[in-house]
């Protein structure tokens, strides 16, 4: 008898792309379902062979039609860019009770892409488990990455709504919060919340120059810390998620020229309430 959603433990797992997101996925499930097999889907099975060495996945192929054959979930894990393209690849390769779900950080696009194809459409629950760091490679992949931290579900109109169940019993296996989101309010919210962060965080870095390099302190290293992150995959990110990015950066620039206009104007004044206006969202978390 098939499990119920509720109940839902698969003892087959696919991880296509084991990164620090991949192989993070791997490790928390493994730790939860000790007696999961996880298989990584690897560019280069030899390189791959490390992530089974150090315990990251039980084995590794080059091959989708070899991983996706007979496992319960596969997890994609690759640049957003990429998604959808691996996802149909998958729904075509993999059993018809197959869950097919994602980590990638924009969904619009994903989601429509992956419409197109009734097969895909049947196994695929778009996800983004908001969680990482700017550190890449499933060397610094952790069990406890999710633990706590909200993965957002965007389900099409078109998904089943026992495949949406299947999927957030899979990430509660994580530790994940679930929260569920349409694909457009996700990209217009990790726009304002993520996005843009990050592209702020690349300007403010672009400041240092030779001369001021010596006095760097911790403010600059905290705000800075995630510009370190993968620029390829960044662009990938900004790519996928145009429209909402351009928005929230024109309000980011807003904000900031009034400041400018304020330290000319000497208005002290409406810098103060800024200031204080921000520190006050910022604590609320």
């Amino acid at each position: 008898m098939k499990d119920s959603p509720s109940e839902f433990r698969p003892a087959r797992v696919a991880i296509l792309g084991v990164g620090l997101l991949g192989g993070s996925v791997a490790r928390a499930i493994r730790q939860s379902v000790p007696s999961v097999h996880v298989v990584g889907i690897v560019r280069c099975a030899d390189k791959g062979q490390q992530w089974v060495d150090s315990g990251v996945v039980d084995a590794v192929t080059e091959s989708i039609e070899q991983a996706c054959g007979n496992v319960d979930v596969v997890v994609i894990a690759t640049p957003v860019d990429t998604v959808a393209e691996k996802v149909i690849a998958v729904a075509k390769a993999s059993n018809p009770d197959c869950l097919i779900t994602d980590v990638g950080s924009t969904k619009r696009t994903i989601v429509k892409a992956v419409s197109q194809c009734p097969e895909a459409v049947a196994k695929f629950v778009a996800a983004h488990p908001i969680a990482g760091s700017e550190k890449t490679g499933a060397e610094h992949a952790t069990a406890d990455l999710f633990v706590g931290k909200v993965v957002v579900l965007t389900p099409s109109e078109q998904t089943p709504a026992d495949l949406l169940e299947r999927a957030e019993q899979f990430w509660r296996l994580t530790g994940g919060r679930i929260v569920t989101l349409s694909p457009q309010d996700h990209d217009t919210h990790l726009a304002s919340v993520s996005h843009v962060p990050h592209l702020a965080s690349s300007a403010v870095a672009k400041l240092v120059c030779e001369q001021s390099a010596d006095l760097v302190g911790s403010g600059w290293t905290d705000i800075t810390r995630v510009a370190a992150g993968d620029p390829a995959m960044w662009l990938a990110i900004c790519q996928e998620n145009r429209t909402a990015i351009e928005e929230q950066l024109r309000r980011l620039a807003g904000s900031i020229e009034e400041v400018r206009q304020w330290m000319h104007s000497r208005d002290d004044e409406s810098l103060l309430r800024w200031l204080k206006e921000a520190k006050t969202i910022r604590d609320s978390f």
